[in-house]
């Protein structure tokens, strides 16, 4: 919890704090998608991880980036003969008519960047006076419990199921 003689700004997130966050929502999609679990193998499969960034910027209100799979170069698929099961592109090319389309997003709004730093254990710049007078800045990273909150009280990015919409966007 601040001092009195601690003075804490609420200054916006950088883009490396950003990405911490985004990489542990995308964590935790990951491993809550019952698709990934080690009992499941794929033959065939093709994926895309789609970033959309809903900017508060008038020069730049949206910002865009996606990654798809590719196939994998012949020497590493003689060495990790799994790898060969990734494709190009999504639909996959003539898919069997038990091909199975799963689409998740992950939605999460940050309203406040000192919150989401301390959900996440990043550290906030904090203005301190010395005994001295003179005031200094420190990075502090605060717990949950220093702000009155547990863990599980912070709130959680939005999962959506959508694969219907996925469907009509790939043409299946």
């Amino acid at each position: 919890m601040p001092t009195s003689k601690e003075m804490v700004s609420n200054k916006p997130l950088q883009g490396l704090e950003l990405a911490e966050i985004i990489r542990a929502d995308v964590n935790r999609m990951l491993e809550g998608s019952g698709f990934l679990a080690g009992q499941v193998a794929y033959s065939r499969i093709a994926y895309e991880v789609r970033l959309t960034l809903h900017l508060d910027l008038p020069s730049m209100p949206l910002a865009i980036d996606a990654t798809r799979s590719r196939t994998q170069p012949a020497d590493a698929i003689r060495e990790r003969p799994g790898l060969a099961a990734l494709e190009p592109s999504m639909p996959l090319a003539a898919p069997s008519p038990d091909a199975l389309l799963s689409s998740i997003e992950i939605q999460r709004e940050i309203t406040s960047p000192n919150l989401a730093r301390v959900e996440h254990s990043l550290p906030i710049e904090v203005e301190v006076m010395g005994q001295d007078g003179h005031v200094r800045e420190q990075l502090v990273t605060y717990h949950a419990s220093d702000v009155g909150m547990r863990d599980d009280e912070f709130p959680q990015p939005d999962l959506t199921d959508v694969t219907p919409a996925q469907r009509r966007e790939l043409g299946l």
